[in-house]
C-alpha cells in the first residue's frame, strides 16, 4: 500500500476505534465503583448511599450501551423521563438534600428518537432546579402533542431566573447557581439537534422558573402518532 494511502487511512482507523475503546475503559471505572459500593453496602450507616451508587453504576452502563448501539435509539417518554428522576433522587441521597418531589402530567405513546440524549436533557433541568431550591420544594413536568409540535414544560418553585441574565441564560458559562456551567447550553444544544427551541421564563406566579421546549413531532418522535 502506498505511504500517502496507509496515512489516508489512519484518521480513519483510529475514529472507528475510538468509542469501543471508550467504552471499554468506562466500563473499568464502573467495575471499580461497584466494588466500592459492595464494600460500603457491608455498614449500615452506607447502605442507602450504596445502593445509589449501584442504580446509578446501571445507568452509566446502559448509557455506554445505547452509545454502541446507535445514537437514534428510541425511548418512550415515559421510562426516559422515570429514568431521569431516578438519577436526580440518587444524586439525592448521596448529596444528603432535602426533599424533592417530581409532579408529572404525560401524554401517552410519545417516544423520541434518542432516548440517552433527552436523559440527559431532563437531568440537566432537573438538576437545575433542584439548585434553584436548596430546602426543597416539587419540580412540575409535562409532556404533550400540540398538533405538529411536542412541548415538553419543565418548572421549578425556586426564587427566579435573575433578569440581567435570562437572554443569555443558554450560554457556556452562563448559570442560575453562582459559578457557571454547561448543562443549560447542552440541553439547548441536543434541543436544536432535533430542530426544536428552548425558551426560558419566570413563571407568571412568581413562584419559580420555567423551561419550555417545543419539538416538530415528525422529527422528534420515533413513531409519529396523528391527532
Amino acid at each position: 500500500m502506498a505511504p500517502d494511502r496507509m496515512e489516508h487511512d489512519k484518521p480513519s482507523q483510529t475514529s472507528d476505534l475510538t468509542l469501543p475503546c471508550l467504552i471499554h475503559d468506562l466500563n473499568n471505572v464502573f467495575q471499580t465503583l461497584v466494588d466500592a459500593a459492595d464494600l460500603l453496602s457491608t455498614d449500615p450507616r452506607w447502605a442507602a448511599l450504596s445502593a445509589a451508587m449501584l442504580r446509578s453504576i446501571e445507568r452509566g452502563k446502559g448509557i455506554t450501551e445505547s452509545l454502541q448501539a446507535s445514537e437514534h435509539a428510541a425511548g418512550a417518554f415515559e421510562t426516559i423521563l422515570q429514568n431521569a428522576i431516578a438519577f436526580v433522587e440518587d444524586s439525592l441521597v448521596a448529596g444528603r438534600r432535602p426533599g424533592i418531589r417530581f409532579a408529572c402530567d404525560v401524554e401517552p405513546g410519545l417516544e423520541l428518537r434518542r432516548n440517552w440524549a433527552w436523559e440527559r436533557v431532563l437531568i440537566n433541568l432537573f438538576s437545575n432546579a433542584v439548585r434553584a431550591m436548596p430546602q426543597g420544594g416539587t419540580i412540575h413536568v409535562s409532556a404533550r402533542r400540540r398538533d405538529d409540535q411536542i412541548e415538553i414544560v419543565v418548572r421549578d418553585e425556586g426564587p427566579g431566573i435573575a433578569p440581567e441574565i435570562l437572554n443569555d441564560i443558554f450560554k457556556p458559562h452562563i448559570s442560575t447557581k453562582s459559578k457557571g456551567g454547561l448543562g443549560l447550553h447542552i440541553v439547548e444544544t441536543i434541543v436544536k439537534q432535533d430542530e426544536g427551541q428552548v425558551r426560558a421564563s419566570n413563571r407568571p406566579d412568581g413562584r419559580g422558573a420555567e423551561f419550555t421546549i417545543t419539538l416538530p413531532a415528525e422529527q422528534a418522535l420515533a413513531r409519529p402518532t396523528h391527532a
